[in-house]
C-alpha cells in the first residue's frame, strides 16, 4: 500500500486551506489530471457526506475510485474512513466492495485521506429492480447475493450498519449485486467513534429496535445504541419490501420524518396487496425480516440466505413474472391541453368542410365520426345553408335590420357569400377562444387574500441526511418543475398544489457516486405548502414522491424561472386561488427562511 504523493505543482494543484472545516458541497472538485497517490484523477463519479469519489486511473493503466475526504472536516470522519480501509482489507467476497489502498495526500502537508476502491460499472439496486420489465427471478437473485455476502461480513463479527438500495450496486458485466461503503461499520470489539444515540446510518432502515432503544433512554447522558446483525437483516427487509412494492414499508409521518409510532408498533402493509404481482412466499421471507424484535427475523444471514434459497427453488412461484409491468409515460399538461385544442380543430374543420362551398369532402354512411369530433361537432348545425342564389333568410326578430345587397349577376353573389360566411367564421373562432381562454382565467380579477408569512422552519427529520446522502443533492442546487393541470397560459394552484420535476434529477444517489444515477425520476411529485405574500407565491415542498411511490424526506423552496424566491401572481386570481407560470423551479436548501 503505496502512501507516496507529489508535491503541489501547477500540473498538481492542490486546494487552498480556506477556512478550515469546509463543507465538501464548498470544496471544488480536483482537476482532471491531479495526481494522489500515483492515481490520475479522470472526473468526478459523486459527493456524499464529506467525501468526494473520483474515477482515478493507476500508473498500470486500471480504473479505481477514489474517496478523498478533507481531514479539516472532522477528525471523527477521518477515524472513519481509516476504519473503512481496515474493514474492506479484511472483507473478500464478490459480493462484497474491495478497499485496495489508502494514504494522506499531499504528503508533506496533509489535509486530505484517499481511500482506493473497486471500481464498479454498474447501478444502483433500486434503479435496476424498480426498472421495467425486472422479474421475481432476478430480484430474488440479486438479494440472495446480498445476503450472501452479507453472511461474510456478518461471520468476520462486522456489522455493516448502513445496508440499503443506494449502497448496493448490480455490476453491468456480470450482473452480481455488490454490497459497498462501510463507512458506517463496526467491529467488534473496535471503540466507537459515535458521540450520540444512534451510529451513523439511513432513517427509514433503522431497526423497531433502535427506536426503541431511543425512546427509553432519551436524555440519558451517554446513552449510545449498539447495532447487531439483526439490525442489517432488518434493513434488507427494507431493501426487499421496496424492491417488491416500490415504496418504503412505512409511509412518513403526518408532518415529516419517520412514523416512529408506526415502525414499533404497526405491520406493514403485505406486498401483494401493493403490487398483485408478488408472490406470497416471497412476501412471507419479507415480512419475517421486517418483525419488531431480532428474535423473530431470522437467526442470522445464513439462516435466511437458507430460507430464501428454498423459496427460490419452488416450482409453484411463476419467476419470470415481471414486477413492474411498463407504464405509459403521463402526459404533460400543457399537451393535453393542445390535443384538445387539436380536437376543437378538427371538429371544426369536419363541421366547416360538411357546408362550406365548394367541399367535396364526404363521410361514409354508418361510420362514426371520433369521439372528440362528435362531442364537439353535435351542438354545431348540421345542415348546410342554402345556395347563394337562394332567397336571404328573414333577420331574427331581435336583431336590426340587415341591408340586403343587391342583386346583380350570379358571379358576384357566389364570390361575396363565401367572404361573409368567412368573416363569420373568423368571428365565431375568436368568440370561441375568447371563452375558452374567459373560462380558464375567470371573470373575477381579484388578488386571494395574504396571510401571515410563515416563521422561520427546520427541515424535516431526515431530510438533510437524506437529500445530501441518499439522493446526492448539492446545497443550492436548483431543478425545473412543472404544475399538473395547465390550463391555457397559466396555471391555478392553491396551498396544496404539488409540483412535478421537469425531467430526472440526475444525482449521484450512494455516498461513493459510482457512476451516478438519476436520484428522482421524471414526474415525481413533490408536495409541501404554499402561501402568499405581498404578491408572490412561496413555496415549502418538503416530500417527494416518485411514479413508483417511494417517497423521500427533502427541503425545497420555490423559485422562478429568474431564480427569484416565489412565483408571482398573475391578474385573473379567483378568491382563495393563485394563478401562476406553469413552469417553475424548486431549490434545495438546509432550511427555510
Amino acid at each position: 500500500m503505496s502512501t507516496h504523493s507529489p508535491s503541489p505543482s501547477p500540473e498538481n494543484p492542490v486546494p487552498p486551506h480556506g477556512a478550515g472545516a469546509q463543507h465538501p458541497f464548498e470544496t471544488p472538485p480536483l482537476p482532471p489530471g491531479t495526481r494522489i497517490g500515483g492515481d490520475v484523477v479522470e472526473g468526478v463519479l459523486g459527493r456524499g457526506g464529506f467525501a468526494i469519489v473520483y474515477r482515478v486511473r493507476s500508473p498500470e493503466g486500471r480504473l479505481f475510485a477514489l474517496k478523498v475526504l478533507p481531514l479539516e472536516v472532522s477528525p471523527e470522519r477521518a477515524e472513519r474512513a481509516w476504519r473503512e480501509l481496515s474493514l474492506g482489507m479484511l472483507l473478500r467476497h464478490p459480493n462484497l466492495g474491495r478497499q485496495v489502498g489508502a494514504g494522506q495526500w499531499p504528503e508533506h502537508e496533509p489535509r486530505y485521506v484517499w481511500l482506493r476502491m473497486e471500481l464498479i460499472e454498474g447501478t444502483t439496486l433500486d434503479a435496476w429492480g424498480l426498472a421495467p420489465g425486472r422479474t421475481m427471478g432476478e430480484v430474488v437473485d440479486r438479494v440472495l447475493e446480498v445476503v450472501c455476502g452479507l453472511a461474510v461480513v456478518h461471520e468476520a463479527r462486522v456489522v455493516h450498519r448502513d445496508v440499503k438500495e443506494a449502497n448496493i450496486l448490480v455490476h453491468q458485466r456480470t450482473g452480481r449485486a455488490v454490497l459497498v461503503d462501510f463507512g458506517a461499520g463496526y467491529h467488534e470489539g473496535d471503540p466507537t467513534l459515535t458521540k450520540g444515540m444512534f451510529p451513523p446510518g439511513t432513517l427509514p432502515y433503522r431497526a423497531p429496535e433502535a427506536w426503541a432503544y431511543g425512546r427509553a433512554h432519551a436524555g440519558e447522558p451517554g446513552a449510545h445504541y449498539r447495532a447487531g446483525p439483526g439490525d442489517d437483516l432488518y434493513a434488507v427487509g427494507v431493501v426487499l419490501y421496496r424492491l417488491l412494492t416500490g415504496r418504503f414499508p412505512f409511509r412518513p409521518a403526518e408532518h415529516g420524518g419517520e412514523d416512529v409510532e408506526a415502525v414499533l408498533h404497526q405491520p406493514p402493509l403485505p406486498p401483494h396487496l401493493v403490487n398483485p404481482n408478488v408472490p406470497r412466499a416471497v412476501e412471507d421471507v419479507c415480512l419475517r425480516l421486517l418483525a419488531k424484535t431480532p428474535e423473530a427475523r431470522y437467526p442470522g444471514a445464513v439462516a435466511l440466505h437458507a430460507a430464501l434459497e428454498e423459496v427460490r427453488a419452488r416450482a409453484d412461484v411463476d419467476w419470470k413474472q415481471v414486477l413492474h409491468p411498463e407504464r405509459r409515460r403521463p402526459v404533460k399538461p400543457w399537451v393535453r391541453w393542445g390535443r384538445l385544442l387539436a380536437a376543437v380543430g378538427v371538429g371544426l374543420a369536419v363541421v366547416l368542410g360538411a357546408w362550406w362551398p365548394g367541399s367535396s369532402q364526404e363521410v361514409a354512411p354508418g361510420r362514426p365520426a371520433p369521439e372528440p369530433v362528435r362531442a364537439v361537432a353535435a351542438p354545431l348545425p348540421e345542415a348546410p345553408p342554402p345556395p347563394a342564389a337562394a332567397p336571404p333568410l328573414a333577420p331574427r326578430k331581435d336583431s336590426a335590420p340587415v341591408k340586403q345587397p343587391p342583386q346583380t349577376t350570379p358571379g358576384p353573389q357566389l364570390e361575396a357569400a363565401p367572404k361573409r360566411r368567412g368573416t363569420a367564421m373568423r368571428n365565431a373562432c375568436l368568440g370561441l377562444t375568447g371563452a375558452a381562454l374567459q373560462s380558464c382565467v375567470g371573470a373575477a380579477q381579484q388578488v386571494p387574500p395574504e396571510r401571515p408569512a410563515p416563521p422561520p422552519q427546520a427541515c424535516p427529520a431526515g431530510a438533510l441526511e437524506t437529500m445530501t446522502g441518499t439522493l446526492g443533492f448539492r446545497l443550492g442546487e436548483k431543478k425545473s418543475v412543472e404544475w399538473s393541470d395547465v390550463r391555457g397560459r397559466y396555471v391555478r394552484v392553491d396551498e396544496d398544489t404539488p409540483a412535478y420535476l421537469a425531467g430526472d434529477w440526475d444525482a449521484g444517489a450512494d455516498r461513493f457516486g459510482y457512476g451516478g444515477r438519476f436520484a428522482l425520476p421524471d414526474n415525481t411529485r413533490v408536495s409541501g405548502r404554499l402561501y402568499v405574500k405581498e404578491g408572490r407565491v412561496y413555496g415549502r415542498f418538503t416530500e417527494a414522491r416518485t411514479p413508483n411511490g417511494v417517497t423521500y424526506p427533502v427541503c425545497l423552496e420555490l423559485l422562478d424561472t429568474d431564480n427569484k424566491v416565489g412565483l408571482e401572481i398573475e391578474p385573473g386570481s379567483p378568491p382563495g386561488k393563485m394563478m401562476v407560470d406553469p413552469v417553475a423551479r424548486v431549490r434545495v436548501v438546509d432550511r427555510f427562511k
